[in-house]
């Protein structure tokens, strides 16, 4: 079943008219074949559609930066018909695309989400977009393979790998926090009480609460819970005025948070866009098991204090960090001072090296002198 096209939907805000299959069918194959049979007559269909989009952007009815996506499956479909089509005078023809005005959440919403979240699932979908900077549908992919934990030498929690669109021609890696691995262990065990067994590396790695055995708990199911929960703290309650939208996306807007966290920790661009799965050329590898593999992790390490979303775990993280950094400050000094014995001895043995070969060279001047003198005497 298919959306309907005609239907009016600023007429209703009922659910969706979908058609058959068979009348879906009858629309794609008449185009198809007017497209081959006279294509100026596909082409003028075609640019009649674009001037409703536009009259759909100018009357803040559709996203100018969305409405180029209303093109794509006709792009698909002559394509997948062999139909040599060009599309410069229609892509011209299309509005342009603005800057978007939507926001990141705040860290203090982000809180105040966590504050509402009604059992683990909840709380685990808040602070993984939160900290990881995946898109939606990343959840209809993650299983429990796609998750590699990094440990201190005293067994606790540094961070972690997370895989994104597993097998897919868009897989990449991001990077998590202590904080999302800490949870992921008591999911684990929530996960074992409810199903008799620890999860096999196979399985979803979030799955619906109603069910006796693990289903994944996908994408669409995700959103329902965020929007209860953002709709609890009374975010997104009124739409940008002379928009038809939000102020803040209900799922990008993780995405955003995460972006301007690491962009405040000052982690290099080309990793943070890594990072965030956007093609910028780096070296791309295929299976990673060990946290050497993931060279750019200690780039995000930069950014975990910030997208800590518990204060207290933030602030122990950043006494840790700046312990560490006294550490090495305080390794740095004594580096230094060793480096500084190491060259007053060096200059010491130069002092007594100087001497002694003063010393043999005032010996040898001696002998020279006594030799002259004992020649001379025998003349």
């Amino acid at each position: 079943m298919f959306i309907n096209p005609n239907y009016e939907w600023n007429l209703s805000q009922q659910k969706k008219v979908l058609l058959s299959d068979n009348e879906l069918s009858k629309l794609v194959n008449g185009f198809v074949d007017l497209m081959k049979k006279d294509p100026n007559a596909g082409r003028n269909k075609i640019r009649r559609y674009v001037m409703k989009i536009k009259k759909e952007v100018e009357d803040k009815k559709l996203n100018a930066n969305t409405s180029h996506n209303r093109l794509k499956p006709i792009k698909m479909m002559l394509r997948a018909n062999e139909i040599d089509f060009s599309w410069y005078l229609i892509d011209k023809m299309m509005p342009k695309e603005t800057k978007s005005e939507d926001r990141a959440y705040t860290r203090n919403e982000i809180q105040r989400m966590i504050t509402h979240c009604t059992d683990i699932v909840d709380k685990l979908i808040i602070i993984m977009f939160s900290a990881s900077g995946f898109r939606l549908e990343s959840w209809d992919y993650f299983t429990w393979s796609d998750i590699v934990f990094f440990k201190n030498k005293d067994e606790s929690y540094k961070g972690g790998a997370l895989r994104i669109y597993h097998r897919d021609v868009g897989e990449y890696w991001t990077h998590t926090t202590p904080e999302v691995c800490c949870l992921l262990d008591i999911y684990k065990e929530y996960w074992i009480n409810k199903f008799g067994s620890a999860p096999l590396s196979s399985d979803p790695l979030l799955v619906q609460e109603r069910k006796p055995y693990p289903v994944r708990l996908k994408s669409r199911g995700v959103m329902r819970r965020v929007g209860k929960i953002v709709e609890k703290i009374g975010i997104r309650t009124e739409m940008i005025p002379g928009k038809n939208r939000y102020e803040v996306k209900l799922d990008h807007g993780f995405r955003k948070y995460f972006n301007t966290m690491l962009r405040r920790a000052k982690v290099y661009w080309a990793d943070k866009e890594d990072r965030m799965g956007h093609k910028v050329g780096l070296e791309e590898s295929y299976e990673r098991y060990e946290e050497g593999d993931f060279e750019r992790f200690s780039e995000y390490q930069k950014a975990i204090s910030f997208l800590t979303i518990d204060e207290s775990a933030r602030k122990q993280i950043e006494l840790d960090q700046a312990n560490e950094e006294k550490t090495e400050l305080e390794k740095e000094i004594q580096r230094g001072k060793s480096l500084a014995r190491e060259v007053e001895d060096m200059n010491q043995r130069q002092k007594d090296e100087n001497t002694r070969r003063n010393q043999a060279l005032e010996y040898l001047m001696k002998k020279e002198q006594e030799r002259e003198g004992n020649s001379k005497k025998s003349e």
